[in-house]
């Protein structure tokens, strides 16, 4: 068995943030069911699990999702495409940002956004 990095991510529609992660990445679908879609990205492993039914009733996904930076982590992912992730992510309910943030240097090539969830993470062009 081949062991690499992953990460857990838990989602209200597990079906609309695996597509969105998919489809905006490029990420490959290595197992999925109705509670869990594991995602491949090239060695490193983003699990989507379903939030139980009893508990996503509490978790309220506004329309336009708020982004919520207040995490204790965000993943960073590197794009080949940046205006074909930006038409991927606002297609299916998320959204690149179109200027850097504040924060990051004048001359990067690197932007924040967020998932259909509201789940923030960065993209920056692959080999830059």
């Amino acid at each position: 068995m081949t062991s690499c990095v992953s990460a857990l991510l838990f989602a209200k529609r597990l079906g609309v943030v695996t597509e969105f992660y998919q489809s905006v990445f490029g990420a490959r679908i290595s197992h999925s069911d109705a509670n869990q879609a594991v995602l491949d990205f090239d060695g490193f492993n983003l699990m989507i699990h379903q939030i139980p039914a009893h508990l996503a009733v509490g978790v309220a996904v506004k329309s336009p999702p708020e982004r919520r930076e207040q995490t204790a982590i965000r993943l960073d992912y590197p794009v080949e495409d940046l205006a074909r992730s930006r038409r991927e992510a606002a297609r299916l309910g998320g959204v690149i940002d179109e200027s850097p943030p504040a924060w990051a240097a004048n001359d990067t090539m690197f932007f924040l956004g967020h998932d259909p969830e509201g789940n923030v993470f960065g993209v920056k062009m692959a080999g830059g």
